[in-house]
């Protein structure tokens, strides 16, 4: 076959016929707009251009084998590729205010004055980005980051992206270290491992696991089951803490969410951020396990009662 061109590639630019080029593979996505889990603007924003970098920055590089095998038509040839400038390095900013001398670096303090549009700055794992000229070039837009604005995104972050995004795509957001007077959020001092068994979950079937048939009551807001990798979780809970929103979650309530989740998840994410979710296993019914009300720790997060084993990547 033989390769497709970038100016080929440049006609397919519609919702009824969309192509992209990721690593070099030409992709007709057209079919596929409608599964993807972040829309189908998400994608049709790079129809027929190269989107490789963007597409790098939040999947894992088995995704398209494993959820759109048939997409790829062929090999990226002569007139195209990488035909994006390549981005001037900006200045680095002089480090400013931060921790007092000695190397003390920027206090939370400071971060929180760089809160808008054009003066944007975060802090992910003890380093403080000025992401401001990067916002517009973000794949999830410039509201994910600006939510968090002047604040440490570092768990938020890792939910949803591979460690190397940052060096990768905004080696020179990151303008020094965080030092005295921030960094890491306050932890929850309670006890997890404490409670009482009266506060546990109550067996009172057979074992069976939970049915697709009783998880599809849990459809709402306020009553939120998914079903990931053949465990059952209630993340009711959970929904406003989601980096992604309500929506993103509220989409799959009462179904098994497995494959959109492993696209644009690290497998370990419900094992760090939401372990209490996990209600049980998807079974044939009969071993349901009966939740009892539990309320949350003092000060801490909403907790959601039952307690489950880390969730395993599910391989498709």
């Amino acid at each position: 076959m033989a390769p497709i061109t970038m100016a080929e590639v440049a006609k397919h630019t519609t919702k009824t016929d969309c192509w992209v080029v990721v690593a070099g593979e030409v992709l007709d996505v057209t079919s596929f707009l409608s599964q993807h889990p972040g829309g189908e603007l998400a994608i049709l924003t790079f129809a027929s251009k190269d989107a490789t970098e963007e597409f790098n920055m939040i999947h894992p590089p088995d995704v398209i084998p494993k959820y759109a095998p048939d997409a790829a038509i062929g090999k990226l040839g002569a007139g195209g590729g990488d035909d994006k400038p390549k981005k001037e390095k900006k200045e680095k900013k002089i480090k400013s205010g931060g921790g007092g001398g000695g190397g003390g670096g920027l206090t939370m303090a400071e971060v929180a004055k760089h809160t808008t549009k054009t003066d944007c700055w975060v802090v992910v794992a003890g380093e403080v980005l000025d992401v401001t000229s990067f916002l517009s070039q973000h794949p999830g837009g410039e509201l994910a980051i600006l939510t968090f604005a002047g604040k440490d995104a570092t768990e938020e972050f890792n939910m949803i992206h591979p460690p190397d995004v940052i060096p990768k795509y905004a080696p020179d957001a990151a303008i020094g270290k965080l030092g005295a007077g921030g960094g890491a959020d306050e932890k929850d001092d309670s006890d997890d491992d404490d409670d009482s068994d009266e506060d546990e979950e109550e067996a009172v079937g057979g074992g069976g696991g939970y049915s697709p048939e009783e998880v599809a009551k849990h459809v709402t807001k306020d009553d939120c089951w998914v079903i990931l990798g053949g465990k059952v979780l209630d993340v009711t809970s959970f929904l406003s803490q989601h980096p992604g929103g309500e929506l993103a979650i509220l989409t799959f309530a009462g179904k098994d969410a497995t494959a959109e989740f492993d696209m644009i998840h690290p497998p370990d994410v419900v094992g760090k951020y939401a372990p209490d979710a996990v209600i049980g296993d998807v079974g044939s019914g009969g071993g349901a396990k009966k939740k009892k009300e539990k309320a949350p720790k003092k000060g801490g997060k909403p907790v959601i009662l039952d307690k489950g084993g880390k969730i395993a990547n599910h391989q498709a």
